[in-house]
């Protein structure tokens, strides 16, 4: 039977030199912090293709966590509504072509999405005259939205060290 190791193991193996257990910050460690950022879709017709939606601001060397982040949606948000989510670093870094199709919750790295940049660790770079990023969901798609439908961004990320 063949034995196989992660990266992260490797760093912990008892049997290396050096015998710390600790891995590197922010490879798998750290405490986890959401910030859930409600948005209410002003009318039928406000928001289109390419306009975008700020959700939030965050330090830079944040590290966001796609494989926990989620937008959840109180009814149908309308015939085709799809967002990317990311800073001006990477627009869609964080999530990549996620589709709400019907109300209840869909994950940034659901099967049908394209896989985020950010699944690997990456801490955010801070904009351009700014210590912080400012986090954005970037419409790709809108048809026919349901004024009033709430959609609440849940995004997952750990503080740089």
């Amino acid at each position: 039977m063949a034995e196989f190791d992660t990266a992260h193991y490797a760093l912990q193996d008892p049997t290396r030199a050096n015998t710390s257990v600790a891995a590197p910050s922010n490879v798998s460690s750290g405490e986890v912090e959401f910030a859930v950022i409600p948005y209410v879709l002003t009318s039928g017709t406000d928001e289109a293709a390419n306009d975008t939606i700020n959700l939030c601001i965050l330090p830079a060397g944040c590290i966001p966590i796609p494989q926990l982040s989620s937008i959840t949606c109180d009814v149908d948000p309308g015939t085709a509504f799809t967002v990317d989510v990311g800073t001006a670093a990477n627009t869609d870094g964080w999530g990549d072509g996620v589709a709400l199709t019907d109300k209840g919750k869909v994950e940034f790295c659901a099967t049908a999405h394209t896989a985020p940049a950010w699944l690997v660790p990456t801490p955010l770079v801070a904009d351009t005259g700014s210590g912080n990023a400012i986090v954005y969901a970037t419409v790709m798609t809108a048809t026919a939205p349901v004024a009033g439908a709430i959609l609440n961004f849940t995004l997952a990320y750990k503080r740089g060290r």
